[in-house]
């Protein structure tokens, strides 16, 4: 498994920082539980909170980035963890997503979530600096006005550092038939 870590950020050229590592050991057993619901042909978004590879019942995986070549989309699952915290227009992110899915696909993912209340804003660039991602985007609900439908959706905070805390969102979304 690590050369196949290694394999992946050498391919897709991206290595988490020490802090990121950190939060993504915390975040280690929801990611994983995603991981291993994830079903048939299956897109993995490496993202800043990703880690391990537990894909027990995928019959094919392609690792990327959003943005980068998703081959031979629809994917049964998609995976984002971290990627939509991530990614620096979250719009584009959606779209890249969508794109890479079917009208059966399901999309898994583990984001930093937060309100875009105004201390969140203000701390925002210090978590950009340190960890690359974003802490006051609201992931589900920017994925719901933009025609996903949440089927599943539970949120946690997690401890940083002393009381200080991040909102982590775990959910299951799929393309909205409506939308």
């Amino acid at each position: 498994m690590v050369a196949l870590t290694e394999k992946v950020e050498s391919e897709i050229g991206w290595t988490p920082s020490f802090d990121c590592v950190v939060l993504a050991r915390r975040l280690y057993r929801l990611v994983s539980a995603a991981q291993r619901a994830a079903v048939g042909r299956v897109l993995d978004l490496r993202g800043p909170l990703a880690s391990g590879f537990a894909y027990e019942r995928a019959s094919d995986l392609v690792v990327a980035r959003i943005g980068g070549s998703s081959a031979n989309s629809p994917f049964d699952t998609v995976c984002s963890f971290g990627a939509l915290s991530e990614v620096e227009e979250l719009q584009f992110g959606l779209e890249y997503i969508r794109a890479a899915m079917g009208s059966h696909s399901r999309l898994l993912f583990v984001e930093l979530d937060g309100e875009a209340s105004r201390w969140r804003k203000l701390l925002d660039g210090s978590v950009r600096l340190i960890w690359g991602v974003s802490a006051s985007r609201d992931i589900s609900g920017t994925l719901w006005r933009s025609g996903f439908e949440l089927l599943y959706l539970q949120r946690w905070p997690v401890p940083v550092l002393g009381p200080v805390t991040v909102k982590v969102v775990y959910g299951v979304a799929r393309l909205n038939p409506d939308f």
